[in-house]
């Protein structure tokens, strides 16, 4: 009885690397069969079985490989562990298999695979990929017709074919024919549509590139032949094969029991593999596997919750982190998991020991060792997500009220030079310092540059959060609508609804004054709840012209508030939107004006002088005019209680 080596599966790391790619950003949910190759190889010797081999290169068509020598299939990736088990019961699978056999037999009956005859072998793959933990489980089918029945073979050596085995190679590779004949007349080759001419089966050789290492036994892709070449000729009873191999090619002469006319129907077929299973974490970069996993938890959100999210607006984000403290460090937590990969701290202090309880990116090691606050969130962050691309910059933020001498003016200009360069650098800007004039400089800064700026601040059980307006004042869209929307460029920015100028907040402090005394639930609370302030902007047309409303169909993630302040002391959360003051001392016109005149000595004013703010904005003036009122009460028009 003639025996056939069938295939064994062969999947590397790098085609399932291929499988977690095409899964995350192609296939998404998509259960559908999806067109797969493998090329196979004349030059396997080791081994019982045929290798069915695929790497990352078996999503693209392999028609121009050098050997000619491919079969194409379709792999069916499902969703979840159970539709999988489904797929792989008995019933199913020979469902899935027939419905293969089908078409090749359509091929042996329509005869087009005397033009095509890689129309006879195909194979499939039904799977599951776990990608968060990268084990996957599948089953194979190369499916090969039982048709004739009752094979036998017997080996012929070639010399009895007169066949010259290197001239057989030669066209094969030239060619790319994975079958050919070879007259046992002429000794002469001739192509495959030649076979349905010839009635007499010692006449002609059928040439096989056969990827089988087994020397004694004719591999899989025969099978299929033999079915079609026996459908072909009915009356015939036998016929000789070539199986043409780089390890010494093997002749075979098989005979089968006489069909007695033309199979009706679609023969029987075999041909499952058993069940595999790959865990392949040790095999996979860690990084890379993390990334993917990260990924993977956005691309969930998309395919399940909201197909129209554009993810690559967190993923191209630049973000400035100013402060690396307690809701810095939060901060940077938050965004990472959105996708955001490019993260810069700036910061002048050093870990202390009260620090790692409530700052999240700092450890006992940092303050015992008086790390930086800012480099040691950047190694922190580094840390949990390897990919994240994060910079540390210690720096001084210029503040009003801080005064200043000469020698140290070279500094500051430095200093704002480069605290001006990373905001320009960057999409948006979150304000998470410690003081009210620490966020003048980087307010005035983000609205010259039209940057999204978002100040989050804390009391001990209160706290704010303030996306500022984009660009400047006189620039901002006005809006003579009815809309409860307020246009982005129109927002107030931290200072607007001040009428004095900010100064030193940090001279003459008590102990309990030094430290931000807050619950310590509350950083954690604005910090996530500013990072989907920005996760809803982002997801507006056009974010730097989002408005501000609590419609919650203002964005694909809903509302998209302009200010949010929250009272922990009795749960409440409430969502002020105001215009832009028009003499507001960091967003207001003249500022602008003044700071694009005369740069850091702009700054180094208002540092030894905040009132220079006021003088500038007109703001002195109208103090004045509201001091100057003043209001008499005649006795007739006093108010008396009994």
């Amino acid at each position: 009885m003639a025996t056939f080596v069938p295939f064994k599966t062969f999947l590397d790391t790098a085609f399932w690397r291929e499988v977690n790619k095409k899964k995350l950003h192609d296939w998404k949910l998509d259960e559908s069969p999806k067109e797969i190759y493998s090329q196979l190889s004349l030059y396997d010797t080791k081994g019982s079985e045929c290798a069915l081999s695929l790497s990352h290169d078996s999503f693209t068509s392999s028609s121009e490989a050098s050997n000619g020598l491919s079969i194409s299939g379709s792999l069916i990736l499902y969703n979840t562990r159970e539709s999988f088990k489904a797929a792989a019961t008995t019933n199913s699978r020979e469902e899935l298999m027939e419905l293969k056999a089908t078409k090749i037999w359509d091929a042996v009956q329509s005869r087009s695979w005397l033009q095509n005859p890689q129309l006879l072998n195909t194979f499939f793959i039904i799977g599951f990929a776990d990608l968060k933990k990268f084990h996957y489980i599948y089953k194979t089918c190369v499916p090969a017709l039982i048709f004739p029945k009752e094979i036998q073979q017997e080996i012929v050596p070639l010399t009895a074919y007169n066949a010259n085995e290197s001239n057989l190679f030669t066209h094969h590779e030239k060619a790319s024919s994975p079958v050919f004949l070879l007259s046992n007349v002429s000794n002469e080759i001739l192509d495959l549509p030649q076979l349905e001419k010839n009635n007499n089966p010692d006449e002609i050789i059928i040439v096989i590139a056969d990827p089988c290492p087994v020397s004694s036994s004719a591999g899989w892709l025969v099978r299929n032949v033999l079915a079609a070449v026996a459908q072909l000729h009915p009356s015939w009873t036998y016929c000789n094969i070539i199986s043409l191999r780089s390890a010494g090619s093997v002749g075979f002469k098989f005979s089968w029991v006489s069909s007695e006319g033309l199979q009706s129907g679609v023969p029987r077929s075999s041909g499952w593999e058993m069940h595999y299973s790959a865990d392949l974490k040790k095999y996979f970069d860690p990084k890379i596997m993390m990334e993917e996993s990260v990924d993977l938890n956005l691309k969930l959100i998309k395919w399940r919750l909201n197909p129209d999210l554009e993810l690559e607006r967190y993923s191209n984000l630049k973000v400035l982190i100013l402060g690396a403290g307690t809701i810095g460090c939060n901060l940077a937590r938050g965004i990472v998991p959105w996708g955001v990969r490019h993260i810069s701290f700036v910061d002048n202090s050093t870990v202390s020991y009260s620090n790692p309880v409530r700052q999240s990116l700092s450890e006992f090691e940092d303050a015992r060792l008086g790390r930086g606050k800012a480099e040691t969130a950047v190694a922190a962050l580094q840390r949990i997500f390897p990919s994240v691309q994060a910079t540390a910059h210690r720096l001084t933020v210029p503040m009003p009220g801080h005064t200043i001498d000469e020698k140290e003016e070279e500094q500051l200009q430095k200093d704002i030079e480069k605290l001006e360069q990373l905001v320009k650098d960057h999409d948006v800007v979150f304000l998470a310092l410690d003081s009210r004039e620490a966020r003048w400089l980087p307010t005035v800064l983000a609205c010259k540059h039209r940057k999204m700026a978002i100040s989050v601040a804390i009391g001990f059980d209160t706290y704010v959060i303030i996306r500022h307006g984009i660009g400047s004042r006189k620039d901002s869209v006005s809006d003579d609508s009815n809309s409860e929307a307020v246009p982005y460029s129109q927002l107030s920015c931290y200072f607007c609804s001040d009428v004095t100028a900010p100064g030193n907040s940090t001279s003459d402090r008590t102990l309990d004054q030094q430290c931000t005394v807050s619950r310590p639930g509350t950083s954690m609370i604005v910090s996530g709840l500013a990072v989907e302030l920005l996760a809803s902007v982002l997801q507006y047309p056009n974010p730097l012209e989002t408005p501000a409303s609590l419609d919650d169909n203002t964005t694909l993630l809903g509302a998209a508030p302009h200010q949010i302040r929250g009272f922990l002391n009795r749960f409440q959360q409430i969502h002020p939107i105001v215009k832009r003051f028009e003499r507001c001392v960091a967003c207001g016109d003249s500022i602008a004006d003044q700071y694009q005149q005369n740069g850091w000595k702009f700054v180094r004013d208002v540092m030894n002088s905040p009132k220079r703010l006021e003088e500038v904005t007109g703001l002195d003036e109208l103090q004045d005019s509201v001091d100057a009122i003043d209001i008499d009460f005649d006795d007739d028009e006093s108010v008396v209680s009994n």
